[in-house]
């Protein structure tokens, strides 16, 4: 019997600089027979994707931290995640067949050791350990979780499991950073001589490229960034 393809979740928290119009925008550059799941604060009616209400409202501190939900044992589906500053640049169907009892992540782009949470592949057996180690002490992890060893979500998930498999072994070549191997230095502002290896150009094998904070994709003033999509409720779009 075939696998059954994996659900992909995003995630949206309200007061930061994304809004459903981001949702919208990834939304439709994900393979079409996809089934997409939004866990949010402000739930939204659109084509393609069922919003699923945040368990907490997570006031106070960094919005990517509402990334936890991705661990709730009440979600028993096995996940494939993006952040909403993802932009896919190529046909990604493949990773919608992803099965393994261990977690897929990135290789940080700018710390190699490290892992980076902008895409994840989340079974549901190792959810439960990561959810229940988080609330156990959150604001603990959240206070340990503010140096470049130990950053974040993605620092706290590293802390848990030690290591995962890393997209870019599974992929070479697919997964990229736009501020590390898009920019050219001396020609784009974002650009680092530190961390910047681009020549200007997408590469060729590219097709899922990593903004990781500014610019936003839709700031960049890339030809292969589609424009920003209006979120326009269904019920709306009906009666029009």
């Amino acid at each position: 019997m075939a696998k059954k393809q994996l659900k992909i979740a995003l995630v949206l928290r309200s007061g930061g600089d994304y809004s459903a119009d981001d949702v919208c925008t990834l939304v439709a550059q994900l393979p079409a027979a996809a089934e997409i799941i939004c866990f949010t604060d402000t739930p939204f009616v659109t084509d393609r994707v069922t919003c699923i209400p945040l368990s907490n409202p997570y006031r106070g501190i960094q919005g990517w931290w509402a990334k936890m939900d991705l661990f709730r044992p009440d979600i028993t589906d096995d996940l494939l995640y993006f952040d909403l500053d993802t932009v896919i640049t190529g046909d990604i169907k493949k990773l919608l067949k992803t099965s393994s009892d261990e977690m897929v992540m990135l290789t940080d782009f700018y710390h190699p050791e490290y892992l980076m949470s902008s895409i994840m592949y989340i079974p549901n057996a190792c959810k439960k350990r990561i959810w229940d180690t988080f609330w156990d002490a959150p604001q603990r992890h959240i206070a340990e979780c503010k140096v470049t060893a130990k950053w974040g979500d993605q620092g706290f998930i590293r802390g848990v499991i030690g290591d995962c498999s890393r997209w870019q072994d599974l992929y070479p070549g697919w997964f990229v950073s736009y501020k590390a191997d898009v920019v050219k230095v001396g020609e784009n502002k974002h650009a680092t001589q530190r961390y910047s290896r681009g020549n200007g150009k997408l590469p060729a094998d590219a097709r899922v490229v990593v903004f990781h904070g500014n610019p936003r994709p839709q700031a960049c003033g890339e030809q292969w960034v589609p424009p920003l999509l209006k979120y326009k409720p269904e019920t709306e779009s009906e009666t029009s």
